[in-house]
């Protein structure tokens, strides 16, 4: 059972203060990058996620595009811890305590039609095995208060450049990542296929010229493509 984030080189803070100063930067909740990344950043852009064929997000893609876009960031992270958040309604965590009936989760069983119907007691056991498997792959949510936001709360973790990619392994994308002096910001709206960023102009300009990253200039009325 994973109690922690300990995998993606994370940890749960014990209260939301480190992100308290994002929401009265924020534009309107909706499509606008404003809403996703304050408004007090010099220059914005905007990095589509990877596609596969289908035209939808490539997870599997998702994490070597992070990784560039944080590599450019480097310089101005300067070594500083990272923070994030989690949004708390991803499937992929749960309650402590509240096994998977507390995640969005659940286990379904089948069995073949032409073989006996097995007794209850058998499917009583199946469904045990499946729920203690499944719930082994869950993120136990931490137990501090969450980050407030408009229309949706979050759990704040700490972490370094390698977490951003890694939590997408063990739950999902996080929702907002900077470094400690706020240098830099990345928002990554729910059920988003781009990430916005604000920061100095000499940074987003390096951004906008990576041809490895396809990004685009932004500005906090530029609406992302999210599917929300």
């Amino acid at each position: 059972m994973t109690d922690d984030l300990a995998r993606a080189d994370a940890r749960w803070d014990d209260d939301p203060s480190a992100g308290e100063w994002i929401s009265p930067l924020l534009g309107e909740f909706g499509q606008s990058l404003g809403h996703a990344v304050p408004q007090a950043y010099a220059a914005y852009a905007v990095v589509p996620l990877p596609r596969d064929d289908e035209g939808d997000v490539d997870l599997d893609a998702v994490p070597e595009r992070l990784d560039v876009l944080l590599d450019l960031l480097d310089p101005w992270t300067g070594g500083a811890p990272l923070h994030g958040t989690l949004w708390e309604g991803w499937p992929s965590l749960y309650d402590r305590g509240g096994g998977v009936a507390s995640s969005g989760t659940a286990v379904g069983l089948a069995w073949d039609s032409d073989g006996p119907e097995p007794t209850a007691e058998e499917v009583a056991e199946a469904k045990r095995e499946a729920e203690a498997d499944l719930l082994a792959r869950l993120v136990a949510r931490p137990s501090a208060d969450r980050l407030l936001l408009p229309h949706r709360g979050y759990h704040v973790w700490t972490g370094v450049p390698r977490s951003v990619s890694a939590l997408l392994d063990l739950v999902e994308l996080p929702s907002h990542v900077w470094p400690e002096h706020r240098a830099w910001f990345l928002g990554l709206p729910i059920y988003t296929a781009e990430v916005a960023l604000g920061g100095p102009a000499e940074l987003v300009a390096t951004v906008l010229d990576d041809a490895r990253l396809g990004a685009r200039a932004a500005a906090p009325g530029t609406e992302l493509d999210i599917d929300d």
